[in-house]
């Protein structure tokens, strides 16, 4: 059972490592040098020792290799090359082979692991939870050591653990996850320490931490393994950032086809109003006018404000359509996840075979005119529907109304037919303010907050990615290199079990 549970603390550990990004590949030099740092922690985490392995690489067959180091009580670990040592200059009688040899140091490790035991909500040293039944939790908190300037080199730490679970019960962690075969469970979790302080992400809050918690009938501690790599990103994925240009600019561009959006809603409540204050201006003629107007005069002034109400609704349709059309052509972001959209419905189609291109292409541009249409309708509708209702119902009802009192009640009859018209004009502008408050809210909580994200948070945060992939990469040694070479770093940090 003891070699079966070691095993698996090995696949546990294979599997952390395999969720920590690769490292690159080393470019060819006359040396480079692939070094692991080995450290057997107390069970709080402190240090017992640490081993560093090197494996010196070298590409061009030298006879002599040099490599600088601070390591002392020197072995050879694969082969049988000498060496001699001044201070911290090594020289190896390599023979045109590669050199595989371990040392000891007391330097302090970058990334320091501070470990604490709980049982039933009280923090206790291992030696008295031991064997005991309850609530445990193990607490495992990583400190980046490494900073340059403001920045912390991105350390990230593989975490893995196995539980028996003939022992243990309802296993949780965080950052990590957890995986059983029915007599083991192992544990595998992420930590990144340092990363929170060095982006400012609320988002990333707590990333220095792994928690394991469950509950046991008796208690052991098992062998707790580290991985700890300067690896967040590759050089090569700087590119994303490159990209990320062309999302700035659009961002920015749809920003601004917003704000006119919202200024040709402003003109069309605008013309509303005018139209309103001219009924109302006629209304007041009318109260103080002694001539009766006929038929032909009323119908002018019936025919002037429908003509007068359609136009200003329809005057802005051109800004309106053009402004949308902008908007949409300029959001990468839309067009596509309109293509993504059109895929899948064109996949559903044809019954999850590959869509043609030509399918495709159709399908999106139906959706993109459904998109344009749909804020088309939003903006012009209400305004050009009611302008059209109102003017037809009116022009009906005062023309009853004419016929019937054109001697006795022409002036009231007129007055009667404008405050129809004003209650359609006072709908028209209840719509109109409708739209351009939700165009305006649209624009300052959807457009303008997108805008200030990407070109904000995204854009400063990008940036120091940027800076932090530099830093890991100049991360190449952790107790020596020689100079002009190239090196990659990793560190074992294991907790050896208890029971």
């Amino acid at each position: 059972m003891k070699k079966i549970t070691k095993n698996l603390t090995y696949v546990a550990v294979a599997s952390a490592v395999a969720i920590v990004p690769s490292l690159s590949s080393l470019s060819a030099m006359a040396l480079t040098q692939d070094e692991t740092v080995y450290a057997k922690l107390q069970n709080d985490g402190s240090a017992k020792y640490v081993s560093v392995t090197k494996h010196l690489i070298n590409d061009l067959k030298e006879n002599e290799l040099f490599d600088e180091s601070i390591l002392s009580e020197l072995e050879n670990l694969n082969g049988f090359e000498t060496f001699s040592q001044n201070d911290q200059t090594i020289k190896w009688n390599a023979e045109g082979k590669d050199i595989y040899y371990r040392g000891t140091t007391e330097k302090e490790l970058p990334v320091q692991l501070q470990a604490t035991y709980y049982l039933n909500g009280e923090e206790k040293p291992v030696s008295e939870i031991l064997g005991k039944s309850g609530q445990i939790e193990i607490r495992l908190k990583y400190t980046n050591l490494s900073k340059v300037g403001n920045m912390y080199t991105p350390f990230v730490v593989a975490v893995a653990t196995t539980l028996d679970e003939t022992k243990v019960s309802n296993v949780k962690v965080t950052n990590g996850r957890t995986v059983n075969n029915g007599r083991t469970t192992a544990v595998a979790a992420v930590a990144a320490p340092g990363l929170y302080e060095s982006l400012g992400l609320a988002e990333l809050k707590g990333t220095d931490t792994v928690t394991i918690s469950y509950e046991t009938e008796k208690f052991e501690l098992g062998d707790i393994y580290s991985i700890v790599t300067p690896k967040l990103l590759d050089s090569a994925d700087l590119k994303t950032f490159t990209e990320l240009d062309d999302l700035y600019a659009s961002s920015n561009k749809l920003a601004v086809s917003s704000k006119q959006l919202v200024e040709g809603t402003n003109s069309l409540k605008s013309g509303i109003n005018e139209l309103k204050n001219g009924i109302l201006q006629a209304k007041q003629k009318l109260q103080k006018a002694e001539v009766k107007l006929d038929s032909n005069t009323l119908n002018k002034i019936k025919a002037a404000a429908s003509a007068a109400a359609e136009k200003q609704a329809e005057a802005q349709r051109g800004v309106i359509s053009a402004n949308i059309k902008t908007q949409i052509e300029s959001n990468e972001i839309l067009m596509n996840a309109l293509r993504l959209q059109a895929a899948e419905m064109c996949s559903a189609q044809i019954g999850g075979a590959t869509c043609p291109e030509a399918n495709l292409q159709a399908i999106q541009t139906q959706l993109v005119q459904g998109v344009e249409a749909s804020m088309m309708e939003s903006s012009m509708t209400l305004a050009k529907t009611t302008a059209k209702q109102t003017a037809a119902a009116t022009a009906e009802n005062v023309a009853v109304q004419v016929a019937e009192t054109v001697q006795k009640t022409m002036l009231p009859a007129v007055s009667g037919a404008l405050d129809t018209i004003l209650a359609g004009v006072n709908k028209l502008t209840q719509g109109a303010n409708e739209l351009n408050n939700g165009m305006m809210q649209f624009d300052r909580e959807g457009i303008q907050t997108l805008n200030n994200f990407v070109n904000g948070k995204v854009r400063v945060t990008a940036n120091k990615v940027e800076q932090l992939v530099r830093l890991a990469e100049q991360y190449d040694n952790f107790a020596g290199i020689t100079k002009g070479a190239t090196g990659t770093t990793k560190f074992v940090l294991m907790i050896e079990g208890q029971k």
